[in-house]
């Protein structure tokens, strides 16, 4: 509401209050302005006023003029003052949103910086974004890495979206998570869609990197109150800082999970061919793992090699199956 009180005009601005002085002596104008309770801020009381206008801000009355037919003059005056002030602070309070939001967005996106993990950051854009937008409750669901499975993986307040109806590919969540769109629904068709429960309407904004869907935030509210295009933007700019964070965080735990696999894999090279390749002899060259050795590495030493062979093995082994002489041959 800009409403303008009409003594902040009258009283609390001198120049105003000179000016409608000298109306009334210079022009010979005779009239009173009075406030919507009827208190008089300038003249007298003229009770067989002929004429009477009205003072208006923010289409509600906040006072009159009364006096003669030339009183309309003062009218249109202070109707324009008041105009021109609801103006003022309009775009002073445009002004401080803006100042606000960009403050807003600074910090959050520090708060996030500091984070590594999906599930936190979610917690915590939701969080910011059901303090900043009036909601019943509301839940973040993401996709897996191929973009087929799509989960719920925070939610607070009240509990309008469930897991079985997310993972339902025919379902209005899922189509609304593949779309890539931010938007407001209000129809209740597709609100009875959406959950059971009785909801009044719903604000959602994709969450998504470089044309790359991971998901959606959903608010609800069960509540006669609607969205906004200001409450949209505000989640669309939540949504736009969070995806990159959590973008970059399961691109770390991949990072994580990879290195993790490569040392298991090389731990398992290094237990395989030690049962062929003695530590001793890599340790000959110089090397701790069969794995640091590069072709041409050699050292020169006096070594002694025994050969040895198992009596009748080739008579024995053409009597048994290959699994019985690879069985033979661990136990020795």
């Amino acid at each position: 509401m800009l409403r303008i009180k009409l003594s902040n005009i009258v009283l609390k601005k001198n120049e105003v209050f000179q000016l409608l002085s000298s109306f009334a002596e210079q022009m010979n104008i005779i009239f009173s302005i009075e406030d919507e309770k009827g208190k008089i801020l300038f003249g007298k009381d003229y009770e067989n006023a002929a004429y009477q206008y009205f003072l208006t801000s923010d289409e509600e009355i906040v006072g009159k003029v009364t006096g003669d037919k030339n009183a309309k003059l003062v009218a249109d005056f202070l109707n324009l003052l008041l105009h021109k002030e609801a103006e003022k602070k309009k775009l002073g309070t445009e002004v401080l949103n803006l100042y606000q939001e960009l403050n807003f967005i600074f910090n959050f996106s520090e708060k996030l910086a500091e984070l590594i993990n999906p599930e936190v950051i979610a917690e915590i854009t939701l969080k910011e974004a059901r303090h900043l937008i009036l909601s019943s409750g509301g839940a973040i669901v993401l996709f897996d890495e191929e973009g087929t499975t799509l989960s719920v993986v925070v939610s607070s307040g009240k509990t309008f979206v469930y897991q079985d109806e997310v993972s339902n590919k025919d379902g209005l969540i899922f189509q609304l998570a593949m779309s890539g769109l931010s938007e407001i629904i209000s129809d209740d068709e597709l609100l009875q869609k959406i959950s059971t429960q009785q909801l009044q309407s719903i604000i959602y904004a994709s969450l998504k990197v470089n044309q790359r869907i991971m998901g959606t935030i959903v608010l609800c509210n069960d509540q006669p109150v609607q969205y906004t295009a200001g409450d949209l933007k505000l989640l669309t700019t939540l949504a736009l800082q969070s995806s990159s964070a959590i973008n970059s965080a399961f691109l770390y735990e991949k990072n994580i999970r990879e290195a993790h696999e490569r040392e298991e894999a090389m731990r398992r090279i290094h237990e395989i061919t030690v049962k062929f390749v003695p530590r001793e002899f890599i340790r000959s060259l110089g090397k701790e793992v069969i794995t640091d050795v590069r072709l041409g590495d050699q050292v020169e030493r006096v070594v002694t090699v025994l050969f040895t062979d198992i009596r009748d093995f080739t008579t024995l082994s053409e009597q048994m199956t290959p699994a019985d002489n690879f069985s033979r041959l661990a136990l020795l």
